[in-house]
């Protein structure tokens, strides 16, 4: 039977009565705010928002929390972008009425907005004085649209999910009744959060934000990525949970680092292998607890990764298989979803995943859902990071390429270690090495990225294997004055040739700079050169020839860099 809502004092977001205020909300600074301090920090803001509705974009948790809870005052739709991309903001903010834009540093403020969007700097300072329990009460509107979540697009374009005070609230409830089932000593045991996922997204506003207003559980002041972060963390004060990604759970594996006083870590927003689960609780001491959910849902199944294979629903979460789809309902959202997996549920309840509905992909007859074959990636000896990428092309057969950053695999290894786990037709036929992958901060990657990522390496590589020849006329004008009676082509002229045959040929992948250029031989006007391209995708190595009495002359040669954070490499 899941918690109700009701179950909470009537003026909830007080945290479940009075007895709440004084304890401490947000610690790990040099002094620990409470929800008192909380309280009275927002209702001062609040007066100063005057906005139909407030984005969110604080960093420190203090000045989130604050604004969260202004906005809840001032019953103003609370927005959490899905990034901080121009993008993304540009969309958010268009689609919003009598929007204000809410930071907690003036130096950080993303673009320029105009006249249709307010800034406002919330950066709380504790009122002198003490408010009473009924001086900060104020009736929530329980079942209005309270805050706007998006989806992360890694699929597509993000989409807004609505939410209700009532849904959020009763999601919090049916998660900590959860930990209190999994978790040695119960819910009581973890006396904070340490959360290393931003709490605009929707995984991270539930585990940190909803779980610690809920439940009166402080949550850790900032938001810890690295392993030596974390560390410093835990390192002193109560036992806690860590909120985090495969991601940050695979650096602290790769690094070997120990973590003190963690009781429970909490996984989600995308998928996590039993051995990556297992490695992290010998490390931390500590279950690990996957949760499965969606940003329409909320969270919806948990698992403890390292033993389990199996999903069991949270709270009254329902599931059911159809033909065509699977269906979830639940009291802490708008029910029915359909859910985006192929699911197989057991009679009492537990489910396993079996792939994405839109994931499964086709090759030379055999199939194979992507997220599966990205999962086996985690654990793929020598990948710093990597996914699988299908490329969309006119080709009756397309096969899988492999993008990744970090040092290349042993090519040989890494088809044999994949051979005892896919069909040799996935094998990916291209490795394609970046400097980075650009994952959001949840670790997410949208395809439109990977695709652009392919292309460019497409187009290093049609521009690296064309070359192309030129010819400067003698009347052309950058010739006057040079070595008057025999001239000779200047050197800027030859590598303008160069830099502009490069871009038409290597379409987005631009030259950025040159690194070095050696003349050897100097091209006369009329003379028919050519020039040659190799290329990592990084940068770009040149020569420039003329083909003199049956022999090549080597005009000029040298490397330039590419442009692009995350440019492939070939």
């Amino acid at each position: 039977m899941s918690p109700n809502v009701s179950t909470l004092a009537p003026d909830w977001p007080l945290l479940a009565g009075s007895r709440s205020l004084d304890l401490p909300a947000v610690v790990g600074d040099a002094a620990p705010w409470t929800w008192r301090d909380i309280h009275l920090a927002s209702v001062d803001f609040a007066a100063s928002l005057g906005a139909a509705a407030v984005c969110n974009l604080c960093t420190s948790r203090v000045a989130f929390l604050v604004t969260c809870l202004a906005a809840l005052r001032h019953r103003a739709l609370l927005i959490l972008p899905p990034s901080r991309g121009q993008g993304d903001l540009a969309a958010v903010l268009q689609a919003s009425d009598r929007p204000v834009l809410v930071v907690d540093d003036v130096e950080h403020v993303p673009g320029r907005w105009g006249d249709d969007v307010a800034t406002r700097l919330c950066h709380p300072e504790r009122r002198v004085g003490r408010a009473e329990r009924s001086d900060l009460a104020w009736q929530p509107a329980w079942d209005d649209t309270a805050v706007m979540l998006y989806t992360s697009g890694s699929t597509g374009t993000p989409v807004a999910q609505p939410k209700t005070l009532r849904h959020l609230a009763q999601g919090a409830l049916a998660l900590g009744a959860r930990l209190s089932d999994d978790v040695d000593g119960g819910l009581a045991a973890v006396e904070r959060i340490v959360c290393s996922v931003p709490h605009q997204h929707m995984f991270g506003f539930e585990s940190s934000v909803m779980l610690s207003l809920v439940h009166a559980i402080p949550v850790y002041a900032r938001r810890p990525l690295l392993p030596a972060d974390v560390q410093e963390a835990f390192a002193d004060g109560p036992p806690g949970a860590w909120v985090a990604t495969p991601l940050h759970l695979r650096s602290l594996a790769q690094a070997g680092d120990r973590i003190a006083h963690c009781n429970v870590v909490i996984a989600s927003t995308m998928p996590l292998t039993a051995p990556l689960a297992q490695q992290t609780e010998e490390l931390v001491a500590a279950p690990v607890l996957e949760i499965y959910g969606s940003t329409e849902t909320g969270v919806l199944g948990m698992r403890r990764t390292a033993a389990d294979t199996s999903w069991r629903p949270v709270g009254d979460v329902q599931l059911e298989s159809t033909a065509d789809a699977t269906l979830a309902t639940g009291s802490h959202f708008a029910s029915p979803v359909v859910l985006p997996d192929r699911l197989d549920i057991a009679p009492d309840g537990r489910f396993t995943l079996l792939g994405r509905q839109s994931d499964l992909i086709k090759i030379g007859g055999r199939r194979a859902s992507l997220a599966g074959l990205n999962l086996l990636l985690q654990d793929l000896p020598g990948l710093q990071d990597g996914v699988f990428h299908l490329p969309d092309s006119d080709r009756a057969v397309e096969r899988l390429c492999l993008i990744h950053s970090g040092p290349a695999p042993d090519r040989a290894a890494m088809d044999a270690w994949l051979r005892t786990r896919i069909d040799p037709v996935f094998l990916p036929r291209t490795l394609i090495q970046v400097d980075r992958l650009p994952r959001s901060d949840t670790g997410k990657l949208q395809r439109r990225e990977l695709d652009r990522i392919y292309a460019e390496w497409q187009a290093a590589g049609r521009a690296a294997a064309l070359g192309f020849e030129f010819v400067i006329a003698a009347d052309h004008p950058a010739l006057a004055g040079h070595f008057p009676g025999r001239p000779i082509v200047p050197g800027v002229l030859l590598l303008d040739r160069v830099i502009t045959g490069w871009s038409r040929s290597a379409a987005q992948v631009a030259i950025e700079s040159l690194a070095w250029v050696k003349f050897s031989s100097p091209l006369l006007p009329g003379e028919t050169a050519g020039v040659a391209f190799e290329s990592d995708g990084r940068s770009v190595r040149f020569r420039v020839t003329a083909r003199r009495n049956d022999a090549v002359v080597l005009l000029a040669s040298g490397q330039a860099t590419l442009t692009g954070p995350d440019r492939p490499r070939r």
